[in-house]
């Protein structure tokens, strides 16, 4: 009758409010992330044919996509050093497009050696990365819990340019608080170090592929930085040893990733 005509109206109109209330947020969502400033992002001026690449498969993201973790667009660094503590950097101009340049100070990173780069990358990165998660969960002589900082420090040994030496044993890092870095508490574990990373400068190029722990896209991605720095800009780079910092967890949403060289002195 009347009553139940009355329900059915009052149904449609909550249902339309609901999908126009979605559809807005949709929208405002969508485009928030579309309008996101590039050399914000990366850090610097990409090259314009690489932006030009960049911004044809990004400009219309929509919101799920990013939450997801689906969107390349890499995370910004701002936001990332607001969440983790990041180590101390000073920023320098770079010669020209595409790439970033900045100053690492010194400073105390705990570190491992990953030694089987060939077939077992992926699982000798992951007991590298457990045993220094274990000691910053208290593998140390003070038994004592130390924060997560990012980034996440590779260093590889080179064939050349754009090739990891397999054969070479690489390292990985983890960035010690400013708390610590007087007097850090001593590894249990003998293959776990305290060491001293001198001041750096690095040139750099970011990325922000979900499945960015993979060897072949750092190789792809040290080839392109050796192109726009050292071939482009004639930077003058330690090509036998490549860095990635990476600032994210993997396939956990938005990802960052560096791949760097280090200016010669």
């Amino acid at each position: 009758g009347i009553n139940a005509e009355y329900g059915k109206q009052w149904y449609q109109r909550r249902v339309r409010g609901h999908n126009m209330s979605l559809f807005v947020l949709l929208f405002l969502c969508s485009s928030v992330f579309a309008k996101e400033d590039w050399k914000a992002i990366l850090g610097y001026e990409e090259c314009p044919a690489d932006k030009a690449e960049l911004e044809s498969w990004t400009n219309d993201i929509p919101w799920f996509v990013d939450v997801l973790g689906l969107n390349e667009k890499p995370k910004p660094l701002k936001e990332i050093c607001e969440d983790y503590e990041c180590p101390k950097v000073e920023e320098k101009k770079s010669k020209k497009c595409g790439y970033a340049t900045r100053t690492l100070l010194s400073a105390n990173w705990v570190g491992t050696d990953m030694k089987n780069l060939d077939d077992d990358w992926r699982e000798d990165f992951t007991a590298a990365f457990r045993r220094l998660f274990e000691y910053i969960s208290g593998a140390n002589e003070e038994e004592e819990k130390i924060k997560m900082t990012v980034p996440v420090l590779h260093r590889y040994e080179m064939e050349d340019e754009d090739d990891i030496d397999e054969d070479k044993v690489g390292k990985l890092y983890f960035y010690l608080p400013e708390e610590h870095q007087k007097s850090p508490p001593k590894p249990t574990n003998k293959n776990v170090f305290i060491e001293k990373l001198e001041e750096m400068t690095v040139v750099s190029r970011t990325f922000g592929e979900v499945g960015a722990m993979d060897k072949d896209d750092y190789e792809d991605q040290f080839e392109k930085l050796y192109e726009v720095a050292a071939e482009n800009a004639d930077e003058d780079v330690d090509e036998d040893v490549g860095w990635v910092a990476s600032y994210t967890r993997p396939k956990i949403g938005r990802q960052r990733q560096e791949v760097m060289f280090v200016v010669k002195k």
